[in-house]
Formats: C-alpha cells, structure tokens, sequence
C-alpha cells in the first residue's frame, strides 16, 4: 500500500478523526457513511500498518489539520484537502478529480440523485470514480451545454457519470449561454429543461466547479464571454462564478445583462442546499473565497497551497 493510495489516505483520515478529535466510532461512521464495525476494522488496519502509534504519523497529517480550519472558519459542512502536486494546473485537476472521486465513492448511495455542473476538475473527476456497489445513482446536469469543447461539455460529463454509476442521465436541453434575454426566456419555458432544473433541487449531492473572472476564464476561452463583457464583470467587482454566474468577493451575485442569457440551475438556490462540493484549486483564491462566503458551496475540495492562502487572506482582510 502506497502512501498516496486512497486506502492510506482513509485510514489516515479516520485515526485523526479518533484518536485526535476524539470522536466516536459511530460519529466517525455517520461522518465517512461507514458502519462502526467498518470503523472499527479500519482503526485495527491502521495502527497493523503503523499509521497509528504514540502519534498519529499520517502523510496527510497537515492536510488534515488545513481540513478542519477550513470547516470552522467557513462554516463548511466538510473540507477535504490534498497535497498541492508538482507540475502546475494539469496536474492539480487531476489530483482534484481523484480526490472528488474517492469523495463520491465515500458518500453516494445506490438510488441517490446527483447534480453536476461543469468544469476541467469535474471532467477529470469521472474517469477515476469506481463505484463498486453503487448503482442506479440518477444524475442531472446544472446548466445547458458547452459546445465547443466536447470533454466539457455538461452533456458529455453528465452522461459518463450516469454510465458510470449506472442510472439514467437528465440534461438540460439548452444552450449554456443564448444570444438574447428573449431566447433565454424561451429555453426556460421549455417543460423539459423546466423539469430539469427543478429536478436538481431534489439532488442528494451536488458538484459544482468554481472558476475566475477575467481573460483566464474557460468562459472567455470558450468564447462566450468577450472582452468587453468582460471588462463589465470586473468593474462589478466580479472574482469567479459558478455555473457561468459572477460574484464578487463577498459572494454576492453580480448585476451584469449576461446573467439575462443564462441557462441554468440559480447559484442563490445553492444556499439553500446542504451538500454542495465546490471542485476548484490552483490559482483561484479569490474566486473560492467569494464562494465560499456566498454560501454557495458547503463542501470544499481543494489542494493544500490554495487552503492555505484561503485561510491567509480571509485573515488578512478580517
């Protein structure tokens, strides 16, 4: 066994959870969707392994400690944290994508309904999730589609998730962004692109990704959003946005026409939800920060150097 294999990065996690925050076997289990006796066997595994000995020894020693920061400085409802890899953003996503994997394993259940939105993590996140005796999970996708780019496409992503764990895939029959308020308003009044979206208020789980405003934008790449557009969200004071949806970095809902041509789930209606992940790290500080105090997001998976400037700059700024 690998330090870096999910099965050390669990039995690390619970040991922390035991024997540092003395919780209980059954809270520990209600928290992971593990039964006591599962605990259990695994507290056995990890001090056989030597994980556990006077002291907790785990290679995610410090991610744990960044994880629970997270949690009480936020208010979140759950943070996990990986360690930040070498090689830049490619190589974040698809640590990010792994870690989102192994967190869906942990918490889905066969029958459940999962909402996903889009993004690079969230693409990345399908080609490493094993369900095992998960099926039947129902998934539907947050916002219409992104043509230009099949692999992100929430179409694509939707339906290999659905593939993947086995049960039927509800797409938003749209565009993701049309040419005019009117075209909006007609896609909206469509029945089925209705029922999606209030489908996705009944979601067990949602999973959303959280990208920056400004010239690095997927928006902006994508094209969908040009450079006086652009310059419009940034006077709005706009840091990120969450399904193609600008905030600044209090978390409120910036006042942009672009907002008019959306298609999409309302990011207002993620505060009113209680497991929303937010997938984002690397150079998104800003962006994560302005969601996490909107509310919009109520479980954080990100990498180790973001969690720290996250917690640094929400220090800073008081």
């Amino acid at each position: 066994m690998t330090r870096e294999s999910p099965e050390i990065d669990l039995l690390s996690r619970i040991s922390w959870m035991y024997y540092k925050q003395n919780m209980t076997q059954s809270q520990i289990g209600k928290k992971l969707n593990l039964s006591r006796v599962k605990v259990l066997q695994l507290l056995k595994k990890a001090r056989e392994e030597g994980i556990v000995r006077i002291n907790i020894v785990a290679p995610l020693h410090n991610c744990l400690l960044l994880e629970q920061k997270l949690t009480s400085t936020f208010g979140l409802k759950d943070a996990m944290v990986i360690p930040t890899p070498d090689g830049g953003d490619k190589f974040i996503r698809e640590s990010l994508g792994k870690a989102a994997a192994q967190f869906l394993e942990r918490h889905l259940k066969s029958g459940n309904l999962f909402a996903v939105g889009w993004g690079m993590s969230i693409a990345e996140t399908v080609k490493f999730i094993s369900p095992n005796e998960i099926k039947n999970v129902r998934v539907v996708t947050l916002n219409g589609g992104l043509t230009p780019i099949f692999s992100l496409n929430p179409y694509d992503v939707g339906s290999k998730f659905a593939s993947v764990l086995e049960g039927d895939c509800y797409h938003v029959h749209a565009p993701a962004i049309t040419a005019s308020e009117n075209i909006c308003e007609l896609f909206k009044s469509d029945m089925t692109v209705k029922q999606a979206l209030e489908m996705a208020h009944q979601a067990d789980y949602l999973m959303v990704g959280i990208g920056v405003a400004g010239e690095e934008s997927t928006l902006v790449k994508l094209r969908y959003i040009n450079v006086s557009e652009t310059e419009a969200l940034r006077r709005q004071g706009a840091v990120g946005d969450i399904l193609s949806q600008f905030f600044n970095l209090k978390g409120e809902k910036v006042d942009c026409d672009l907002h008019k041509r959306i298609v999409a789930f309302p990011i207002e209606d993620l505060r009113k939800m209680d497991n929303v992940i937010g997938l984002a790290g690397g150079a998104k500080v800003k962006a994560i920060l302005g969601a996490l105090h909107g509310r919009y997001v109520k479980i954080l998976i990100t990498d180790e150097e973001t969690a720290r400037a996250l917690l640094r700059l929400e220090s800073e700024s008081g």
